[in-house]
């Protein structure tokens, strides 16, 4: 009976103690023209990685504007990145927006300037993220631990206008 116990307790632990879940980087690859970024990844305090920095929106964003995911996982943390099935809906970037304030509203605080839900259009504008902790609650339980690479991807009319990656460590948090 102990041995069955242990077994079981040592199978769902890690369900119940959930994620951590920290930057590692933040960075933009193309697109400058659309919009830009100041933010970096730094240490707030001995344990805790936040996001600072200002998103600098330099042109009219519509409906006609897609944004799409394309996501990486390295299981050893190593930086050897394999393509995973998984991803975010693809969806036009107002409608994102109010998804975002519909769905995830209290994840957005430390967000400063955000356009407000039902903009759209969305003009020129600064976003400020001021220490900013990753909500690994925002994350579903059974994501696997290790690195994860994720391209935050915008069109227009089928063509790429703008490329961001984040990179994030997805940890089991009794470690």
């Amino acid at each position: 009976m102990q041995k069955v116990w242990l077994m079981l307790t040592i199978s769902i632990l890690p369900l119940s103690l959930g994620l951590q879940i920290n930057f590692e980087n933040a960075d933009q690859i193309s697109g400058f023209d659309v919009m830009g970024h100041t933010l970096r990844v730094r240490k707030y305090n001995r344990t805790t990685i936040v996001l600072n920095g200002t998103t600098t929106l330099k042109t009219i964003l519509n409906n006609s504007y897609v944004l799409s995911t394309d996501m990486f996982h390295s299981p050893l943390g190593n930086q050897q990145f394999n393509h995973y099935p998984m991803k975010l809906p693809s969806q036009r970037v107002c409608d994102f927006l109010n998804t975002l304030h519909d769905e995830y509203s209290k994840h957005l605080t430390d967000i400063y300037n955000l356009p407000a839900h039902g903009t759209c259009p969305i003009y020129p504008q600064e976003v400020y993220t001021i220490n900013k902790v990753f909500p690994a609650d925002a994350v579903p339980a059974f994501v696997p631990t290790g690195l994860w690479k994720a391209f935050i991807i915008f069109s227009l009319e089928e063509e790429e206008v703008a490329r961001f990656v984040w990179i994030v460590k997805v940890s089991n948090d009794y470690i």
